[in-house]
Formats: structure tokens, C-alpha cells, sequence
């Protein structure tokens, strides 16, 4: 059985309290994921802890500068799926300043929206889970 790690990060700016959704652009292998919202983060590298690759991820993919230290894990899940054994962390972490957004091949846009407007999405599952426990943690709010 193969080992997957993925680390995903809930970004909230702090200047007006949104949060920070990517568009996923075009996936040929993968077309659930074209044009659907999503959170920046992705697979952890061999060798990489969590946190490491949450913010690896979110560098590559949004050009954030994260600092691990302010990554609060607030979301954990572990399945198997199709031959492997996954582990899912979600981090949550605050920006003080507004940051320019820089995005990779993997996604074509971006949104600051409040968290009404986040439970409110038509996003692919777990997040759907994932966003309405993260209201009653009162991470999204």
C-alpha cells in the first residue's frame, strides 16, 4: 500500500477577514478538479514534514511566504483509498498585510471571500465537510 500526505492551508487576511479560495485550472486527468474552487496546498514530498509541505505548496501555487510556525492545524483525516493510505491536514493562518497573489499552472484565478461566501461554494468533496466543521471550530467565521 502506498502513503500519501496532503497539507492544505485556510489563509485569512486579517485587513478585512476573508479567505483566501484558488480556481483550479485545467485538470485533462483529473476533471473534477478543472475550474472548481480549492484551497491552497497539495501533496507532501518524501522527506518533507506537513507543515513543510503546506508551505512549500502554497509558495508554488500562490507565491504566499508562509512561516510554519504560524500554521495551526485545525483538520486532520486519514482514509484509504485506491491502493493507499492517506493522511489529510488542514492548517489555518492568518495574513496581517495585504499580500500579491501569484499564481502557478494549477489554478487560472483567485478570491478573498468571507466565510459565508466559502460554506456557500459548490466545491468538491471533503471540503464541504471539512468547511462546515471549520465553522463550528470557529476557524471560518
Amino acid at each position: 500500500m502506498e502513503f500519501r500526505g496532503i497539507a492544505k492551508v485556510v489563509v485569512r487576511r486579517n485587513t478585512d477577514g476573508k479567505y483566501l479560495i484558488l480556481k483550479g485550472g485545467i485538470w485533462q486527468e483529473r476533471p473534477d478538479r478543472s475550474h472548481k474552487p480549492d484551497l491552497p496546498g497539495g501533496m507532501v514530498e518524501i522527506g518533507e514534514s506537513f507543515e513543510e509541505g503546506a508551505v512549500r505548496e502554497a509558495n508554488e501555487e500562490a507565491g504566499l511566504n508562509l512561516d510554519p510556525k504560524t500554521l495551526q492545524l485545525v483538520y486532520a483525516e486519514s482514509f484509504e483509498g485506491e491502493g493507499e493510505a492517506v493522511n489529510r491536514l488542514i492548517y489555518f493562518t492568518e495574513l496581517d498585510t495585504d499580500v500579491e497573489i501569484v499564481l502557478s499552472w494549477e489554478h487560472e484565478d483567485y478570491s478573498w471571500m468571507t466565510a459565508d461566501e466559502v460554506l456557500a461554494l459548490e466545491i468538491r468533496d471533503p471540503y464541504p465537510k471539512i468547511f462546515n466543521y471549520l465553522k463550528q471550530i470557529k476557524v471560518l467565521v
